[in-house]
């Protein structure tokens, strides 16, 4: 088993940065090792909001399959994007989350559709770390 100290971890979350973290093969380590990993990059990204920090994180924690830390993310992002009268971000978050009412309630507003690509780039790893 690979020891994983702070260089090397640092050196990966680098590479994640630069690659997409789901772009970056940690199979070498086990199982415990590999979720350690994810969860540290992910939680770089949690005390900032916008698209890109929330798709960082929550692909992590998918990866991680901590699905509690994933729905945490996607409620901080929903209730931003609502502060900030963004409804088109709103939606991509409740539609992640799978909350069907709250989708239909973002859609009284004027939505584009904007982040429909996102989306379906994004929910398999939700789903994934649902299952």
């Amino acid at each position: 088993m690979e020891l994983l100290d702070e260089k090397k971890v640092k050196m990966l979350y680098n590479l994640m940065k630069e690659k997409g973290v789901n772009n970056v093969n940690i199979s070498m380590f086990n199982e415990q090792q590999r979720k350690m990993v994810y969860e540290g990059y992910g939680e770089q990204f949690l005390v900032y909001n916008g698209l890109w920090f929330m798709l960082n994180a929550i692909v992590s924690y998918s990866l991680a399959k901590n699905i509690g830390m994933v729905e945490k993310k996607l409620n901080q992002e929903l209730e931003y994007a609502i502060h900030a009268q963004d409804y088109d971000y709103a939606l991509l978050c409740a539609r992640l989350l799978q909350d069907k009412a709250m989708e239909e309630f973002i859609k009284n507003y004027n939505t584009t559709g904007k982040y429909d690509k996102v989306f379906n780039e994004t929910i398999g790893f939700v789903l994934a770390a649902k299952s």
